[in-house]
Parts: structure tokens; sequence; C-alpha cells
């Protein structure tokens, strides 16, 4: 569908390229799963991110707490680091959050949170607003980041969404679903995941309310979805997926990448020196396919950090 690959065909894939036979026992599929999954973060994603082109960008909207003013970054952001933060206020405007040094964070306490300048610093994995938080504290940090892709698992680990039902009474939405997977309960957590081109992640680490094996239906909190999820998308065990989670267009090349590994652990030098040039060959040409997302519209470029700007801004 859509010329993406699931875990089935993309393991097929790489017995192709690496003229591996089915009968062969030599990789189980789990092996394959983990060069799959291990070129996926060690290549493709680093890969993607050096184009800047905002790919695996997912924004989290959390809520400020009286008195606390640590806040822990997404748990799934790649490599623990932010795209950027912000602060929001009541009335949904956002205003942006400036980083400083922690051994500046004395000379920024005399600043109010209720200003349009908020700041923080990074504290291990968390971000600490300064001044403190105080006990009447409202609106919200808006949390952008790149968000780590899913790893491929086997394809009866993963529920395929066929029909969709909204209850407005009792606020759920209900999902029937092609097989519900040995393991899904309402004890454990799910991901709601894009089947289309884009492969993005809906929602992480969401709840569900019912799991019907014989009714083949999955019921979820109403607020806790997307709820541009449609029929065709995915439910998964939280961090698991069935397609590669990049542009659809390098799903050729992680297969690329996988039979590369394979050949390498089989000791193929010749069929590895030859995979290698393909995959040079092939990322080369793929950059023309996922960089400059908007051929027609010039990036405008805007120096917030310039001297009239700051000053028009009330630069602190």
């Amino acid at each position: 569908m859509f010329g993406n690959f699931t875990t089935d065909s993309i393991i097929a894939d790489i017995k192709r390229r690496a003229m591996i036979p089915t009968s062969d026992k030599t990789f189980a599929t789990e092996d394959f799963l983990a060069f799959i999954n291990s070129e996926l973060k060690i290549g493709i994603v680093p890969y993607v991110l050096n184009l800047h082109e905002e790919y695996y960008v997912y924004p989290d909207v959390v809520a400020l707490e009286a008195s606390k003013s640590n806040y822990a970054i997404p748990y799934r952001a790649i490599g623990g680091k932010l795209r950027d933060l912000f602060f929001q206020d009541t009335n949904g405007n956002l205003f942006e959050m400036s980083r400083i040094p922690a051994d500046d964070k004395a000379m920024y306490q005399q600043t109010s949170l209720n200003s349009n300048y908020i700041y923080y610093y990074l504290e291990g994995n968390s971000v600490v607003l300064v001044p403190e938080v105080g006990t009447t504290a409202t609106g919200n940090l808006v949390f952008s980041y790149f968000i780590r892709p899913n790893d491929l698992v086997d394809e009866s680990r993963v529920a395929i969404i066929t029909a969709i039902s909204t209850s407005a009474l009792l606020g759920t939405t209900t999902y029937t679903v092609d097989e519900v997977p040995t393991g899904f309960s309402t004890s454990i957590t799910l991901d709601l995941l894009q089947a289309k081109p884009g492969h993005k992640i809906r929602k992480y680490d969401v709840t569900a309310t019912n799991v019907n094996a014989v009714n083949k239906t999955i019921t979820f909190d109403t607020d806790d979805i997307d709820d541009e999820t449609e029929v065709g998308d995915h439910i998964s065990f939280s961090g698991e997926c069935i397609i590669p989670q990049c542009p659809t267009d390098l799903h050729t090349v992680l297969t690329q990448r996988a039979a590369a590994r394979c050949l390498e652990a089989l000791g193929d030098t010749q069929g590895l020196t030859n995979a290698n040039s393909k995959l040079q060959e092939m990322e080369l040409k793929s950059v023309a396919l996922i960089d400059n997302r908007v051929e027609g519209s010039v990036q405008k470029v805007v120096n917030n950090r310039g001297l009239l700007r700051s000053g028009r801004r009330g630069r602190w």
C-alpha cells in the first residue's frame, strides 16, 4: 500500500538484495528485525535529521503546576533534546523561551513568570524554569522535539483499524480491528500510528478503556486520541510498529542498509562491497526526494537576535 514496506515485505526485500535463500536458517526473523531497527536509528534517522526539514517533529503540551519548576524532557525525544520550547498563556498565545547557562540562573530570578520572556536552563533530562514557579502558576509549556521512531516487530503484534465509531454521550471512541494481538489489555499502554506515508506517531502511551478480543474492538477515551486517526491506521504496543517510520522514499534505502549488514555478518566481502557501492548511490539520489520540501516558497529568515529586533521586544 502506497509503496511502503511492512515488516514481512522488508525482510523479503532484504533476502532478495543479499541473495539469501528463503530456506536459509542463518538468520531468524528476530535477527532481520535487529538489523533493520539498528540501521533505521544509526543510519536513516541521522541522515534525515541532517536535512533540517522538520521530519520527526512532535509537539507536547504540558500544563504548568503550582510550585513546580522542573519539567522532564519527553522520554521519546531523540537524543533527549528539544527542537524548541515555548510558553503558552491562557489565551493560547505562544511566547519564545530563552535558554540560559545554569551558572547564570541567579541573574534571572528577578524576572516575572507572567512576563512574555521566560527563561530556563537544562538540568539532566529536564528543563528548569527561572524564576521559580509560584503557587498560582497558569499556562503551559509547549515542547517541540524530534520523536524517536518505534521498533519494527512481527506483524502479528499490531492491529489494523477497519472501522471507527464515536460516542459523544460516553466520550469514547471504539476502533474495530482486523485482529486483537495477544497481550492487548487495559493495563498496558498503546500507540496509534499513521499507516499512510508520513508514518507518524499519532498518539503514544495511550491506555484503552476496553479491549474485546471476541468483537475485535479497542475503546479509548476520545480526549486521549488523535481525531485524525482513520481506517487503515495501526494500534500497537508502545514503541512498536510494522512500517518503518521514515519517509516512504527511504524504505528501499533502509532495506539496502540492512542487506549490507547481513552480507557483513555472512563474511561475504565482495557482496558487501557491491552492496555499499549501491547504497552510496541510493543515498545520493534520495536527497532530491526528501530535501527542500517546499520548492516554490523560500523560507523566510528572521534575525530574532539582532540588535534592532531585540530592542523592539524589550530585551532584558
